[in-house]
């Protein structure tokens, strides 16, 4: 997945980074795509309750590169007809993934990490 990071490249180093890095996450979309793909217990990842955690960071001169944890819930929805006895629960779950910004465009690629 490649999104652009413009904001989070600018608050590099500044203690607001991961609520930075978050809400542009969020607000782009990238998400969608490695929550749903990293859940374990649901069928439907939520984003909601998204907690991301900064976990490693590196830098060079071309690159930015953090590794961060996400916290969130999935769910298992039933059919949603009336009377339908199957509580949506929230299922917590937690991924791990690998951001790399490019420093000149700002452009980033996101990907899940595989343990």
């Amino acid at each position: 997945m490649i999104c652009s990071l413009r904001d989070s490249l600018q608050a590099w180093n500044h203690p607001d980074f991961a609520q930075t890095l978050q809400a542009e996450l969020l607000r782009s979309g990238a998400l969608v795509a490695p929550l749903q793909q990293g859940m374990a217990h649901g069928s439907h990842a939520l984003q909601d309750d998204v907690r991301l955690l900064v976990l490693q960071t590196e830098q060079d001169a071309a690159r930015l590169r953090v590794k961060t944890g996400v916290c969130y819930s999935s769910i298992i929805p039933g059919c949603a007809c009336e009377g339908d006895p199957t509580p949506l629960n929230a299922l917590p779950e937690y991924v791990e993934l690998r951001i790399d910004i490019n420093r000149a465009s700002g452009l980033a690629e996101i990907a899940l990490i595989d343990d």
